[in-house]
């Protein structure tokens, strides 16, 4: 049984994780839950904890992320599992450098929770039945891997629009670029560049089937600054032109209309 201690201002939020969640059935022993960063800083001075969950946005300006890393100081060994009320990529990014676990979006889920806390748990497993402790286990490696690769497909899906680069995702994931491409090789079977282009290909056929978005935007709005090169990705996808992909789905659907 880990022991686990929750950090959130809001009393409805520390009630309702203390109370609905069966946590001794995941495998987690909750110790207590505070509402501020001194008593939790507090407790854990005096205590052992293997898991903090605590809200990224704590009262009076104070920050879970700094709690993070002043329990980290402490408790060197212990895991962090930071809430959000906001998808914010750069407070992702943070929490991935202070060697955050995972990362929940509010209102949180039973099932999120239930996911997290399970993965959380055979890690911990896992470490606890490595050879030494100072070197990570393979299950470790994996479930960080998993993460950073969950967030990385996130950001693509946010801002696929944008120019994206491997340098800039590298970043957010805090890896240098070089070792981030092969990463993203082994974990998904793909290269980076190439899971890229899919994404906006699969992007671009969703606005192209909206007579509404003009072909120059559906550029744009797909990441593509020169129509070029759009046409010549587009045509390697599917074999066709943007303009040919876009009458056809026309067609079809007026047939469909008139029968």
């Amino acid at each position: 049984m880990y022991s686990l201690v929750i950090v959130d201002d809001e009393s409805y939020i520390r009630e309702l994780l203390g109370s609905v969640f069966r946590w001794s059935d995941m495998g987690f022993d909750l110790k207590d839950s505070f509402a501020d960063t001194d008593a939790a800083l507090a407790y854990l001075r005096e205590r052992p904890v293997d898991v903090l969950l605590a809200d990224i946005q704590l009262g009076s300006g104070e920050s879970g992320l700094e709690l993070a890393a002043e329990a980290q100081k402490i408790h060197p060994h212990i895991a962090v599992v930071i809430l959000s009320a906001h998808s914010d990529f750069e407070y992702a990014q943070t929490a991935l450098r202070i060697s955050a676990y995972d990362y929940l979006l509010k209102p949180v889920t039973h099932e999120s929770v239930a996911t997290c806390f399970a993965r959380l748990k055979r890690m911990l497993d896992a470490k606890n039945a490595a050879d030494t402790a100072s070197k990570p286990s393979a299950a470790h490696e994996e479930e960080i891997g998993d993460y950073r690769i969950a967030l990385v497909r996130r950001h693509i899906e946010k801002h696929v629009g944008e120019d994206i680069t491997l340098e800039s995702v590298a970043d957010l994931v805090s890896m240098n670029s070089a070792y981030f491409s092969r990463f993203f090789k082994r974990h998904t079977g793909v290269h980076f560049a190439d899971y890229l282009a899919e994404r906006r290909m699969e992007k671009a056929i969703e606005y192209l089937r909206n007579p509404r978005y003009r072909i120059f935007e559906i550029c744009t709005k797909v990441g593509y600054f020169s129509k070029q090169n759009f046409y010549k990705r587009f045509r390697q996808h599917t074999g066709r032109t943007p303009v040919e992909y876009r009458n056809e789905v026309l067609k079809v659907r007026d047939e469909d209309d008139e029968s």
